[in-house]
Order: structure tokens, then sequence, then C-alpha cells
């Protein structure tokens, strides 16, 4: 794979960059007499660029928001964002290949599927591989360079888009740090785990640089009957410089950041029939040898800070991201006899023969169509943009005002050329067919938008409010070089949000919110399916009782339409790309948190926290549909892959220079299709409960050492039978690491 990468091809939103750039230079340079009514000291970017930038202001939001920082990521030291989440309600996950490679992620009910219904960000800046044009996160950064996670529900994600019918997530990576200072974390354990993670900065004057660098392996824990790799490989790099122009009228900062990722792992989408699964659930069929996962991933990014005035401030962020990435993999057999239905019903009619195939103990009836038809997926995206954001902040008549006013402009790509190989299966071995390769997908479908908001937050005196409106403009181009046809939709949504949050007294307030959600249409979808909507309500309390924080929210989210995608993630094969309308549906649950300690004495203390979701959903209409997830639905069925109860327990016990943290995680189980008539009609994952103990010790100021046991009961159980078979979560691990801080 490559980058194709040209100065003259990063930005060809040329009109509007410019625009916007002109207007930032304009700003940058306006009035230099007013030198006097700029702070001493701008802010850091960094603290900028982040959500919740105080927790006095997490605690006062008129929305739902959680935040996990440098110390709860370190707790238990996970390398996957699905583990760093199961402590923040309202989050739902579907594990796929039990290290989060290719997260599935959904906000209060809106679907997990590759988190494409999620506004995922970096620094602020959308991350997915093209946001609108292929939201499907094949790409996620790593989450073990991360300093912070935030999740926003409700009125608090008006400000993020395109998505907005859950919430967002937005991932601070780590600043430039003061001084002279670095730090190398080295950790090795079970699977071949191996971790060497280190991080450099130097200041030189005004300006602040920081290089970081971070490998991590593993050789898997499933096994082919070849002894192949079922591992992965991830490598990143990142390089970021601060500048703070402190001779200038106004306070100002600009940093630069560049990145470079990849990653090559050893996947497969073929998963077991549940007999095979109950007798060795690691185990892999022989079919998928050869499969193999790998892209690269280049990041530009370029912030500019301003103070204007001690009340005024603006933030522009230009971003380019090109994402490169082949999968090739097990995709079908010859016959219509799909993958799916022969591990659902394995012994029905002639599923046997073709499962034996599968497994390699049967070689391949070409004429019985039990050749093997594998998929060279070939997919190159980029995204890039440029967003502005301009502050202001006021004090009239008591009344505290904060106003949000934004731009962004932002174009995304995605060409796909998937091929068609063919293999028969002999004596065990992949054995090419001697068949042509076959063109089987070739597409190039692109989008622009342009989405601008405003979000007006009042404190007066015990009460907080927020006023916001979102409007996005979205123009789409699909070309489809087979069928030679190109097709062309447009779309201009206004979202409002509002919030309410009222303090009854010190440890007691009050908080309510409603706003309109929305997920767009793919580029050239056809008039007849409709864009995702929904009214999302949510009212709740917030309580500080000593050294306890506790938050209880309910949520209703009432959808006008619900909108599916097929996906060979989804265990859809024979309508790829296509979408689907679900018509009305309710979602509505409930969320609650609570974090605190113990104080044993002045040395020892028990942290806790808890996090608990319930969650409800139904069809309000009767279809049929041929999308394998749904069906042929009944009103009143529920959503896949929600549900009903998750909860996630962590106890702690610490010292001044030690800690000991057990974590219990439980996951009821979750149907597996809606309606009928697909192949896992009134199937259900299992249930799981999963105890994870992590454990540090700080030696002396510079080193620390660190351990962690995951899955401490070694708990087995089918997480997903998506997309072809079952699959189970991730076996019990031991790690061990250090780090030394210099």
């Amino acid at each position: 794979m490559r980058t194709n990468l040209t100065l003259s091809s990063i930005f060809p939103l040329s009109k509007y960059t410019l625009g916007l750039i002109s207007l930032s230079v304009l700003a940058a340079n306006f009035n230099v007499t007013a030198q006097e009514n700029a702070s001493d000291k701008p802010e850091s970017l960094q603290e900028v660029i982040q959500i919740f930038g105080q927790k006095n202001a997490l605690e006062t939001a008129t929305g739902s928001g959680f935040v996990v920082d440098e110390a709860a990521l370190e707790q238990f030291e996970f390398d996957d964002i699905h583990r760093v989440l199961q402590s923040v309600p309202g989050v739902y996950i579907r594990e796929e290949d039990g290290y989060g490679l290719r997260p599935n992620i959904g906000l209060r009910g809106a679907t997990s599927e590759r988190s494409s219904k999620i506004a995922l960000m970096e620094d602020g800046v959308l991350i997915a591989p093209a946001p609108y044009s292929a939201p499907a996160a094949y790409y996620f950064p790593n989450v073990s360079r991360m300093t912070q996670v935030e999740v926003f529900k409700g009125p608090s994600a008006i400000s993020y888009g395109p998505n907005t019918v859950g919430g967002a997530i937005n991932m601070q990576s780590r600043a430039v740090g003061k001084d002279n200072t670095g730090e190398l974390d080295i950790a090795f354990g079970q699977q071949e785990y191996g971790k060497i993670h280190g991080h450099y900065s130097k200041e030189i004057g005004d300006l602040g640089v920081m290089v970081e660098g971070i490998h991590l392996r593993a050789d898997g824990f499933k096994s082919l009957p070849d002894d192949g790799n079922t591992g992965f490989t991830k490598n990143e790099i990142l390089g970021k410089a601060d500048y703070a122009f402190t001779e200038l009228a106004y306070n100002q900062q600009v940093q630069v950041k560049v990145g470079y990722s990849e990653e090559v792992s050893y996947e497969t989408y073929l998963g077991l029939s549940d007999e095979d699964f109950a007798e060795d659930p690691y185990q892999r069929y022989a079919a998928s040898q050869n499969d193999k996962f790998d892209w690269e991933h280049l990041q530009l990014q370029a912030d500019h800070y301003m103070e204007l005035s001690p009340d005024i401030t603006v933030l522009t962020q230009v971003y380019r991201k090109d994402f490169n990435r082949d999968w090739d993999r097990l995709n079908s057999f010859e016959s219509n006899r799909s993958i799916s239905s022969i591990l659902a019903s394995p012994d029905v009619g002639l599923n046997s023969r073709f499962l034996s195939v599968l497994k390699g103990e049967e070689d391949s009836l070409s004429d019985f169509g039990e050749t093997l038809s594998f998929t060279l997926n070939d997919r190159t995206f980029y995204s890039q943009g440029i967003q502005s954001k301009l502050t202001w902040d006021k004090t009239i008549n008591q009344a505290e005002i904060s106003t949000d006013f934004g731009i962004r402009l932002h174009q995304d790509q995605v060409e796909r050329l998937h091929r068609a190989r063919f293999f028969n299966m002999e004596s065990g071995e992949l054995v090419f067919a001697g068949l042509a390769d076959e063109v089987i997908l070739n597409n190039k479908e692109n989008t622009t938008a342009i989405a601008a908001y405003v979000n007006s937050k009042v404190e007066y005196g015990n009460l907080h409010t927020s006023l916001g409106l979102r409007v996005e403009s979205i123009d789409g181009e699909s070309n489809d070089f087979l069928l030679n046809t190109l097709d062309k939709n447009s779309d201009t949504v206004v979202l409002p949000g509002a919030g309410i949050f009222y303090q009854l007294s010190p440890e007691l307030g009050l908080l309510a919110g409603v706003n309109k959600g929305f997920v767009p249409n793919s580029p050239g979808e056809t008039s007849d399916i409709k864009p995702e909507e929904s009214w999302n309500y949510e009212f709740g309390f917030r309580a500080n009782l000593s050294t306890w924080q506790i938050e209880g929210i309910g949520f209703y989210n009432d959808y006008s339409n619900l909108k599916a995608s097929c996906t060979l993630s989804s265990g859809c094969t024979d309508e790829l790309g296509s979408e689907f309308n679900g018509g009305e549906v309710e979602i509505y649950g409930a969320e609650l948190s609570a974090t605190g300690q113990f104080e044993i004495d002045k040395s020892l203390h028990i942290p806790v926290n808890i996090a608990y979701t319930y969650t409800q959903s139904e069809f309000q209409s009767s279809f049929e549909s041929s999308f394998s997830q749904w069906g042929n639905v009944t009103a009143g069925d529920e959503l896949p892959y929600l549900p009903e109860n998750q909860l996630n327990i962590q106890v702690g016990l610490a010292g001044d220079n030690w800690q000991v943290d057990l974590a219990y995680k439980y996951i009821s189980e979750m149907s597996e299709a809606a309606g009928t008539g697909t192949d896992l009609d009134g199937v259900s994952t299992s249930a799981l409960s999963q105890i994870d103990v992590a454990a540090w010790y700080q030696i002396n100021q510079s080193l620390k050492i660190y351990s962690k046991l995951d899955n401490l009961t070694d708990e087995i159980q089918i997480v997903s039978r998506r997309p072809f078979g079952a699959r189970p979560n991730k076996p019990r691990q031991f790690i061990v690491g250090a780090k030394y801080s210099f």
C-alpha cells in the first residue's frame, strides 16, 4: 500500500479553505493597539481542545458527560478502547477480535456496528477514515498514547457531528511536556504480548517539541491447524511542535502534529459453529489460514489559538488524514449456500459437508460449489478540512455567558477495489484454483460538507442553561465503475438542542435536556432511504455526598427513522453498501454512576467506581427487511446487540506509593437478530461476567512497576456470531511492565 499525499491534493476545498484561513489571518492582525486587552498568558492548546477542561465544568454541565482521565487510563493499562469504555455508563460494546482492533462502540442505543453512528474525534478533529462517506471505524487510534477520553451524550454533543443520535467521543493525545521530560514504558506477557512505548519533550525558548512512539504486538489467542499466526503488530510514531508568540499584540499559540501508524493483523471474519465453540472456543478453521489485514495511516494537523481580548478567543484547526487498507480474507463458497447459514445449522442437508471443507477435513469438490472465494478488499480513504471556533465569554448583570460559534468545511472520500480470488481446500491447505480473479466492487464515493453551530451557555446563580443549534449541508457523490453509474444526493438539516442544570443545594442538582439526532445517508443513496433522525431526551441528578459523586440519568430516544447499512462486519453480503429504513423505534433506559472512596487512615484508602446501564428498545412497526440483523420485524421486537443490563464495579486499595485494583464487568445477553427469517432467529449472545486485576508500585520518583491479570477466572462466552459464526472473548492474560520517567 502507499499513501498518495501531494501538496496540490491536500485541500481541494480551495475557495472555502482560503476564506477561513484569510479570516484567521485577518483576526490575528486586527487592531494591534489592543495589546493591553489581551490576557497575560495563553492557555495550553491541549486544554483549549479538550471538551471538559475542569472538574467543575463537568459537574455543572447541562448534558451527560464522562471523563476517563490519565490516572484512570493507567489504572488497568488497557490497550483496548472497549475495555477503557466499560467503566462509562451508556456505552455499548460488541466485541469481535478480543483486542479491540476494529472497535464496535455505540452510545445510548445507537448501533455499535463499527462505531459508525457516533462522532469519533482525536484532539477535537474527526478521526474516522471518511466520517461522512464511510464512517465505519476500521482505523482507530492507539488508546495507549491517549491521556484522556471524553464521552458526552444528549445536548452535550450538539457541537459535534455529523452523527448526533447517540453522542460523541473525543480522545486527547499527549501534550508537549514542560522542560525536558520523558518516559519509557516496557511490558510483556502471555500470548507473546509485548509493548514498548516512549515519549520525550523538550523546550527551546518559546518552542516545545515532543516525539512519541509505540509498538504493540501479540501472537493471538486462537489456533490454526497449521499453527499460523493469529495475532497482530501495531506501530505508531507521533511528533508535535508548539510555539507561543509572546511578542505579538495578542496571545497566540500554534501547534503542528504529524503522525504515522501501521498495523498487520491476522484477523478473520470466520467464526465457529456453536458445537465447535463448545469443544474448543479458541480454534480457527483451516479456511481462514490466509486471512490478513494491514493498513497505514498518516495524519497532519495544525492548530492556531488566539486571544483577541479577555472575552474572545479563536481556535482554528486544519487537518488531513490518509488511510489505506487491504484485507485478504475468506468471503464465501462459490455455492449460493452462505457461510453464516452453514455455521448456524451445521447438521441441515449438505451443510455438514461444507463445514468439513471449512475445517480442512474434506477436500473441495469444485463441481458442487465448494471452491472458496477470497476477497482482496483494497480501500483508500482521505479526510480533510478546516474548522474554526470563536468563543465569547461575558458577564452581564451577574449572568455569566459563554457562547461558541463554530464552522467546519470538510471533504472525505473512499475508493474501493474488491477482487475475488478462488481457492480449493486440499489436504487441509488452500490451493489456488487456477481461475482468473474477478472484480466484484469498484467504486468511489466522496462527500463535501459544511457544518456550523452556535452553542450558548448561561450561568445565573444556581441555574445553568445551554441552547444550541447545528446546521449541516451535505453533498455526496457515488461513482460505480462497474455499472458505469454516477449518483448524487444532498441534504441540509437543522439540529437544535437545549439543556438545563439547577443546583438545588451544594450537594444536589437536577438536569434535563433535549436534542435532535441525525445520521446522514451515504453518498449517492436513493431518495427512498431516509436519513436517521431522532429526538433525544434526558432527565437526571448529580449529587456530591462527602467524598462521593453520584449521577443518575434517564434517557428516551424517539426515532422517526432508524437506518442500517449493509456491511460485511454486520454479516450482510448480498447488498454491500445498501442502506435500509427501520421506521420508528423507541430506545429508553437509565444510567447510574458513582465515584468515591473510603478512608481507612491518612495513608490508606479504598477507591470505588460504579457504572450501571439499563436499556430497553422496541420497533414501533412491522416490516420485512433483507438486512441480516433485522429480517421480518414485528412491532415490539427489540434491537440486536443492545443488552438490557450492564454493570461495571471497580474497587481498589491504595497506599502512598502503591495500589491494587479489581474490576468486575457484567453484560447481559444480547439478541443476534431483531426479527425472523434470518440465520440467527431467536439466538442470543451469552451473558458475560469478567474480573480484571491490576497493581502498581512506585519504587522511587523515576521508576514504577505494574502488573495486571485480565479475565482472572478465564471466563469464556460467545460475545457475537457476526459476521460468520461464534466468537469468544479474550482468555486470561497476565502482563507485567515497568515505567521509567526522566
